[in-house]
């Protein structure tokens, strides 16, 4: 449903007609259709935050990565600071990520069914070859000469496939990085030549709000990654961390604004857009002049224009047809492998297999992962980082020259 406002000469801020369906809904009912009647357990409200970073459970190996809960789970890491980069760089990086092999979420993820299957084929293999078969003639293998060029063709492949995948992840970094940088600059000229103050804070809070609202509205859980999809109250839960999230931003849970874009994410409507719209009603009701009127407007389009662009990579994948046929490609390939280098390898098939199987397939999964940039990317940390950009504006205008 689609909420039309209507704009008054002179209003108080807050004040706004809300049809529905053509029919007006009183505060009241908007209270009502936004309630939750499931409590938030995962987000912790910024004044209960002990650091900025006590919201996530780190991993104990790799302090700048969220803890994988589950072994199909991807890596996610969080924003890098200067001894992040420190670490990253190391000269025993090599070392240590050879170490953490078995823990890598490439390898784990691979391990089943992929691993599985192929180690079976592998040492079925070689204990028929070594102990069933009478003479070397009765062994089973295939020429490894034309499998290596077939394994030259799907690394190329599975190499194109990452890059396409790193692209998307690429894009879809620097647009969160545009939200976040409009937003600063939409909240400095908003204490600048917004004139009312109740207009000021309403605009600043629907800034805040705009990337919680787009947090939720790309990645299905909020970025809340702990809660698990098979929960009877999954819906209801998110709903809960969402208005939990708001009701930090706004304070008061009766706040005109907070309702509607409550009641629109219950309606699962394209919040983020209805907030900028809301922006642009205070903007064409501010009384200042046409310049910053158009100044104030681009930063909403800007706003606009990423969110566009985030949610064409969140619905078009890379062509799903190249995606099975490089899939399919490399199932035959991991599995036809034992026969190809058991000339070679003999005893030591099994494990070589699955070390040659976890360099090319590895990369291809890798790949899978980062075709959906908004699961493994820090939202959170983006819409925080957020917040806190615009508050410490808010308060520095509000402290100086422009406070009224």
């Amino acid at each position: 449903m689609i909420l039309l406002l209507t704009r008054h000469t002179r209003r108080t801020p807050m004040h706004m007609r809300l049809f529905v369906a053509s029919s007006s809904v009183s505060k009241a009912a908007l209270s009502s259709l936004s309630s939750s009647a499931t409590d938030a357990k995962f987000y912790i409200p910024r004044k209960e935050r002990a650091t900025s970073n006590s919201m996530y459970e780190i991993d104990n190996i790799y302090d700048q990565r969220i803890k994988r809960r589950r072994r199909i789970d991807p890596t996610r890491e969080l924003n890098y600071t200067p001894d992040h980069w420190e670490r990253h760089k190391s000269v025993f990086r090599r070392i240590k990520h050879m170490l953490t092999t078995f823990g890598s979420s490439p390898f784990q993820r691979l391990m089943f069914p992929d691993f599985f299957v192929t180690s079976m084929i592998a040492g079925s293999l070689t204990y028929y070859n070594n102990f069933m078969v009478i003479d070397a003639s009765s062994q089973l293998w295939i020429d490894g000469s034309g499998f290596a060029a077939a394994t030259t063709a799907i690394a190329l492949m599975t190499g194109f496939r990452l890059n396409a995948s790193n692209a998307r992840y690429a894009e879809g970094r620097k647009l969160i990085g545009a939200v976040h940088s409009t937003s600063r600059d939409l909240a400095t000229n908003t204490m600048m030549w917004i004139k009312l103050r109740e207009d000021k804070k309403r605009m600043i809070n629907l800034i805040k709000a705009f990337s919680v609202a787009m947090t939720f509205h790309l990645n299905k859980k909020g970025a809340h990654h702990s809660i698990r999809r098979c929960l009877p109250n999954f819906e209801e839960q998110i709903y809960a961390e969402y208005q939990a999230e708001l009701l930090d931003i706004f304070s008061d849970d009766q706040n005109e604004d907070f309702l509607l874009i409550c009641n629109w994410f219950r309606l699962k409507e394209n919040v983020p857009l209805g907030i900028t719209t809301l922006m642009r009603q205070i903007i064409a009701e501010n009384e200042q002049k046409d310049y910053f009127t158009r100044e104030l407007d681009n930063h909403v389009h800007r706003l606009v224009q990423s969110l566009g662009g985030c949610e064409r990579i969140q619905k078009t994948p890379l062509p799903t047809c190249f995606t099975r046929h490089t899939s399919r490609l490399l199932w035959v390939w991991s599995n036809l492998l034992p026969f190809a280098i058991y000339p070679v390898c003999g005893l030591y098939t099994l494990p070589t297999t699955i070390a040659i199987s976890y360099s090319i397939m590895g990369i291809e999964d890798i790949g899978v992962q980062l075709e959906e940039p908004f699961n493994i990317l820090p939202l959170r940390q983006y819409a925080d980082n957020t917040y806190d950009s615009v508050h410490f504006i808010e308060s520095v205008y509000a402290s100086g020259k422009y406070a009224g």
